[in-house]
């Protein structure tokens, strides 16, 4: 789970790429979450447009610094990226559904405790 971060804080470029990471993944984990959940994604959706329009400079530096990283080490970005993606949606997919529905709804409280204010 991503900390929130206070807005006077200063960000870090590992920080924002861990936001970066946020915003390609957790959108795989709400579908595994919408696939058993009724009506997961209506809440989901407005949640996640929400955090993606508050972090939206910080996802940006953070895909900055790791496709700077990636070109620096020769390792694929964009693979890279998705295999991660992938495993977390995949062990969220095959999850136990109490499992699924405790871990879905922390991330719905997580994409709302990192609202400013």
């Amino acid at each position: 789970m991503a900390l929130a971060l206070p807005p006077c804080a200063h960000a870090s470029p590992e920080q924002d790429a861990l936001l970066f990471l946020d915003s390609r993944v957790l959108p795989q984990k709400a579908a595994a979450c919408s696939a058993r959940i009724a009506g997961y994604s209506g809440r989901f959706d407005p949640a996640f447009r929400a955090w993606l329009t508050r972090n939206k400079e910080r996802v940006a530096s953070g895909e900055a610094f790791l496709r700077a990283d990636a070109e620096r080490t020769k390792v694929p970005f964009e693979p890279d990226v998705q295999a991660v993606a992938l495993g977390i949606s995949q062990q969220w997919t095959s999850a136990p559904l109490p499992t699924l529905q405790d871990n879905c709804e922390a991330l719905l409280i997580q994409l709302k405790e990192s609202e400013p204010g």
